[in-house]
């Protein structure tokens, strides 16, 4: 869901309450307005600032939380179901609950991050095994083997190794690739020359540098400028950020046996075998000419490089999973200067998130129980199928659209898929282990387990009943690939949603939410 004004619903949302009341029995309960005066600035004029004169004095009022970089209704809403769900979290971190249910891996998933004494004794220890398969790495086949290795962790690659439906034939899942490599977020910071994208790689530097030195890496600032001048070479090579958004440009399809054409100098076989991917077939590699340079950028980066760049990958990635020291540098750099936050968020919200990131699915499915009305849903799809026909109304006046068009947004209005509050069925989690004490391990197995999943669906139908958010999340989303809209739980809710309160209040803010969608 997108933060953007919504204005492109104004003669929905006014179609469908005319369509909703005609629905209305003479027996409906009295609803209350279900807007809030109390944030109202009403010494400004409406026809001034609309949205001074309807939230003014709440901006007054209200203070930006040290821990966020914006605030508004969703973190408000977001903050109310992380309390929820340490409620949740908080029973079963205490109780006896059998091994391997769901309880139980809530609560010692939780306990051992909230440990942060324990996690502060250990320090950089968790990851010296990996520093010693990294330094064992011989030869460019042996880097080959490990970049497969550490896919199934998910810690970064210059490439991304996933499952999709395929963008033209959506009923089937396909293997895809996608360029990665780079700890900044967007390629953009590496090139650019602007004071903004010095400043960011300055203090970028100064980060890696820390971070080599609290894993006692020799030569800590030799070492990020190495990485630093490699992530820049990788990041020259992407494709532009515009460009991904173009279907054609991404839709490549390779044999698994016409990849060295693309990378004739990487072991192919040595990766997929490492990487547990058996018969990959064919593979959606949607950046064809960032492969291709990879291939050059890989044999011509010796190896102590790449070494180098991989051990703080593993840092960068393991940061808030380990002592304390790496979790505040990440910090600093991540959340303080470059999202504007001034202070880390509470250890219980960390602890709450990190559960929720991590085993989402079981803790929602807890979630819904306690906090989702069970008849919340069918007062949720009324409202959608009334904004749906007045799509439909307003789709056939339109004067700029061809008849044949008309008809086929019509039709692909009637195929629209609705998904709300949580799954049908629940995934099993039975087969993820999660060990009391052990918090790095813990994260994974759980990048092990969904790793495993996800590529497991290679080659096989699409399973429409699955659901990409979990249902406590504060969003909602469409996809394309399956014309499928989603609201979970945690966006129906107020201020989003009440069946409380008065209609048009519901269609001006989850109505605009499934128009938007």
């Amino acid at each position: 869901m997108k933060k953007s004004k919504i204005l492109l619903l104004l003669f929905a949302a006014v179609a469908s309450f005319v369509l909703y009341s005609c629905n209305k029995t003479s027996n409906s309960i009295p609803l209350s307005s279900g807007i809030t005066l109390i944030n109202m600035d009403k010494l400004v004029k409406p026809g001034d600032n609309f949205d001074a004169y309807v939230n003014g004095q709440w901006k007054k009022n209200t203070k930006m939380p040290a821990d966020k970089s914006f605030y508004g209704v969703t973190e408000m809403v977001n903050d109310k179901a992380e309390e929820n769900i340490k409620k949740i979290i908080k029973e079963s971190a205490k109780g006896n609950f059998k091994e391997g249910s769901d309880e139980q891996k809530i609560g010692d998933l939780y306990n051992s991050f909230m440990d942060q004494k324990a996690r502060d004794a250990k320090g950089i220890a968790p990851l010296l095994p990996v520093f010693k398969k990294i330094d064992a790495i011989a030869n460019y086949d042996d880097l080959a083997a490990y970049f497969g290795t550490t896919t199934t962790t998910r810690d970064i690659i210059p490439f991304f190794v996933g499952v999709t439906p395929d963008l033209k034939n959506p009923t089937k899942n396909i293997l895809i690739f996608w360029q990665s490599g780079i700890g900044l977020l967007e390629s953009e910071y590496y090139l650019l020359n602007d004071q903004k994208a010095k400043d960011i790689r300055t203090k970028y530097l100064e980060h890696i540098t820390n971070m080599m030195r609290l894993s006692k890496i020799q030569n800590p600032e030799i070492a990020a400028t190495k990485i630093l001048a490699l992530e820049t070479k990788i990041a020259s090579k992407h494709m532009k950020k515009e460009d991904t958004q173009n279907f054609d440009l991404l839709y490549n399809k390779y044999k698994v046996q016409d990849l060295p054409k693309l990378m004739p100098n990487f072991n192919w076989k040595l990766f997929f075998d490492n990487a547990g991917i058996s018969n990959p077939n064919e593979i959606l590699v949607t950046q064809t000419d960032y492969m291709k340079a990879l291939d050059q950028i890989i044999t011509t980066t010796p190896l102590d490089t790449w070494k180098t760049y991989l051990k703080w990958i593993k840092v960068g990635g393991a940061a808030n999973a380990l002592s304390s020291d790496f979790e505040k540098e990440s910090f600093n750099f991540y959340e303080k200067f470059l999202s504007g936050k001034t202070t880390q968020t509470d250890l219980w919200r960390r602890g709450v998130q990190a559960v929720n990131n991590n085993l989402g699915q079981i803790t929602g499915k807890l979630y819904v129980k306690k906090h989702f009305p069970s008849d919340a849903k069918a007062k949720v799809k009324l409202l959608e199928d009334n904004i749906i026909k007045a799509y439909v109304l307003s789709i056939a006046a339109l004067d700029w659209m061809s008849p044949e068009t008309k008809k086929h947004a019509q039709a692909k209005l009637t195929k629209l898929t609705l998904k709300l509050a949580y799954p049908d069925k629940w995934r099993d989690y039975s087969g993820l282990k999660i060990v009391k004490g052990d918090y790095y391990g813990n994260l994974m197995r759980v990048a092990a387990f969904e790793y495993n999943f996800e590529i497991s669906k290679n080659g096989k139908n699409v399973d429409r009943s699955e659901w990409l958010i979990t249902p406590q999340t504060i969003s909602a989303y469409y996809l394309i690939t399956a014309n499928e809209i989603v609201f979970p739980a945690g966006i129906l809710q107020s201020p989003f949603f009440d069946p409380n309160v008065d209609d048009a209040v519901n269609y001006g803010s989850i109505g605009s939410v499934i128009g938007h969608e």
